[in-house]
């Protein structure tokens, strides 16, 4: 349970595996007072990623949450993409039976949620987003004063030099709709967003230790977890075998463990929308780097790139220590 100084946070999920450990994460962290939660279509329908939402919710005693759900086209052309169920399972839970209800009841709209919450208390609601980021843009895009009233954005999302995995070099949440991604990246936040991409997800990687601790059902969220993360192990692992990256964990973590994230450097970021070969690419200008070292080194930024924090470096150590508390160590 959250103590009267968590931060209060949204989370906006696509309701796969690795969400359903960062959902764990923040109902578990007295630093995170999880108010909502809202489903995207990404790994699984929108639909079904609520209701695995409500499973999480469920089994941790905190069905009083709300939850609302996306709905309507991406907001722009997509790529063609394989299916994950090869990785989360069909369910999104590595089809496992976990929880409760194979139906989902009527639930309130994404983007009604997210801007009604934080229209509330501006400046004091984080959101952090963990899947495509539809939701998102729909809020930006139907609200435009919605960023600017948030205090904090955290998107697992991208990849600045670690190349991509659902293309070539586009990574899964920025590909599924990279317009989205743009319209997120350009929109009037208060404080640059952070991204925690796969230069730092395919480095925060689950060993062998923690899924033995897992097997152990020490917690109610291991028993939860366990038969989901080793669906999702056989092919989650595919660039970083023998060890499991957990992606989505490692985001909302670096919301309530600020130094989890040792190199976050501010830099230009954009969308690559071109639908050519960098469709779906997350273009950073390192280059801000080497300028900032050399007086009148500076050059024009390019149209379209706007500062976010990069995340480069994450404390992998701490990372697993954490992880190793919420499965009981």
């Amino acid at each position: 349970m959250s103590s009267a100084t968590a931060r209060p946070v949204i989370i906006d999920t696509d309701g796969g595996v690795d969400d359903a450990a960062a959902l764990w994460w923040a109902l578990t962290d007295p630093g995170i007072d999880l108010i909502a939660v809202t489903a995207v279509d990404g790994v699984v329908p929108a639909a079904i990623a609520a209701r695995n939402v409500l499973k999480v919710l469920a089994a941790a005693g905190r069905s009083n949450i709300p939850v609302g759900v996306g709905g309507g086209p991406r907001l722009g052309p997509v790529p063609k993409l394989r299916s994950t169920d090869f990785i989360h399972g069909a369910d999104g839970l590595g089809d496992t039976t976990t929880g409760e209800s194979a139906s989902t009841p009527k639930l309130e709209a994404a983007d009604g949620l997210l801007y009604r919450l934080c229209a509330a208390r501006p400046g004091v609601v984080s959101v952090v987003s963990i899947g495509p980021l539809t939701n998102l843009a729909r809020t930006v895009e139907r609200h435009p004063d919605w960023a600017g009233q948030v205090r904090e954005l955290i998107a697992m999302a991208g990849s600045a030099r670690e190349g991509g995995n659902a293309l070539p070099a586009g990574e899964s949440n920025v590909a599924s709709d990279p317009v989205a991604a743009a319209m997120v990246v350009a929109a009037g936040w208060t404080n640059p967003p952070l991204m925690i991409g796969l230069d730092v997800t395919h480095a925060a990687t689950l060993t062998q230790s923690e899924f033995d601790l897992l097997a152990q059902h020490r917690t109610h969220a291991a028993r939860f977890l366990d038969a989901p993360l080793r669906f999702y192990r056989t092919y989650g692992s595919t660039f970083t075998a023998p060890q499991c990256p957990c992606h989505d964990l490692l985001a909302v973590m670096a919301l309530s463990t600020p130094d989890l994230i040792v190199e976050a450097p501010l830099l230009p970021l954009a969308i690559d929308t071109s639908q050519g070969p960098g469709w779906g690419a997350t273009i950073v200008d390192f280059r801000a780097l080497a300028f900032a070292k050399l007086s009148g080194a500076q050059q024009q930024r390019p149209e379209g790139f706007h500062d976010w924090r990069i995340a480069m470096r994450v404390d992998v150590s701490q990372f697993r220590r954490g992880l190793r508390g919420l499965l009981g160590a």
